[in-house]
């Protein structure tokens, strides 16, 4: 089984050899690796021609961006399974042949995913809380929903793309999550290992530390799409007021999201006008476990505890 494996990269000198070299270091033997930069000004490129030899493909040239280079990626890519991995995030040991195991022992499954680590820009794990998310099976029914897939160590079937196609190079935060609602709405079937695969890097350059409030308004536009499909309540299984009720409180959270993006940038008046629209949505949304876990997390942390 070929295993194709995508690094969308620009300017990440300061941690893509670290990426290439968790990629190359994998045990299983049948993996094609290439990388996608986008026209790198800093030491990428002498980085990438160090290990060309041992690269199935890369160039370096402008793009659209993260999800047009990871397309370019996937169009040139070979394997039956396919993922991709960012030129700032690490695998896992023993990672790929782990997730080549789990297709063959269960050949109906189209997607498979795992728990990750996140790191600091000096490779340290950061303390974060086992989340409800980390312990949910995707699925069609939880497409109107938080995005519970860890893009990084996640694998899919060639066979369920060809049927959704590639990634939407409009989007520039959410373009996982959108991928992962089309998969299921195209008859994916999930599979979460409960072993860690990945480490996820939060830097100040990482989207997810700088750019909350962004990513968080693509994910209402990726949602407001998805709930414009007239079929999705038979798509779902769901009534509409089942479905009407779901999106409330999808929104909440994902206000809330925002709300606290402007907070951490001390803009009070937004964060309060999305903490507002957040608790319009849904009114308990502040006692979701997700934010009393993250709440006592960030409190722990400051005491010196290490919380996993």
């Amino acid at each position: 089984m070929l295993i194709s494996i995508i690094t969308p990269s620009y300017n990440q000198g300061q941690f893509l050899e670290q990426t290439i070299q968790s990629v190359l270091a994998q045990d299983y033997p049948h993996i094609e690796y290439l990388i996608i930069d986008g026209g790198s000004k800093d030491n990428s490129i002498e980085i990438i021609q160090r290990y060309a030899k041992r690269l199935a493909y890369w160039e370096s040239s402008s793009d659209r961006g993260q999800a047009h280079a990871i397309n370019k990626g996937l169009q040139r890519a070979s394997g039956e399974v396919l993922g991709w991995l960012n030129s700032d995030d690490l695998l896992l040991p023993d990672a790929v042949s782990r997730v080549v195991a789990a297709f063959r022992d269960h050949p109906d499954v189209d997607v498979v995913y795992g728990r990750i680590e996140r790191i600091d820009e000096r490779g340290e794990i950061v303390p974060t809380p086992l989340l409800p998310k980390d312990k949910v099976v995707f699925s069609k029914q939880l497409v109107v929903g938080e995005c519970v897939i860890n893009q990084p160590g996640a694998f899919w079937q060639r066979s369920i793309m060809e049927k959704a196609g590639m990634l939407d190079e409009d989007l520039h935060y959410a373009m996982d999550y959108e991928y992962w609602i089309r998969l299921a709405l195209a008859g994916a079937q999930f599979m979460r290992l409960p072993e860690t695969l990945a480490q996820f890097r939060l830097s100040g350059s990482s989207k997810t530390v700088g750019q909350l409030v962004y990513m968080s308004l693509e994910d209402l536009s990726v949602i407001d799409r998805l709930l414009s499909r007239p079929s999705l309540p038979q798509e779902l299984g769901m009534n509409p007021d089942q479905l009407k009720l779901k999106a409330r409180k999808l929104r909440g959270s994902i206000n809330l999201k925002i709300f606290y993006g402007y907070f951490k940038r001390h803009q009070w008046q937004p964060a309060f006008t999305w903490l507002t629209r957040a608790l319009r949505s849904d009114p308990l949304a502040l006692f979701q476990w997700r934010w009393i876990s993250l709440g006592a997390a960030s409190i722990l942390r400051r005491m010196g505890h290490v919380v996993r």
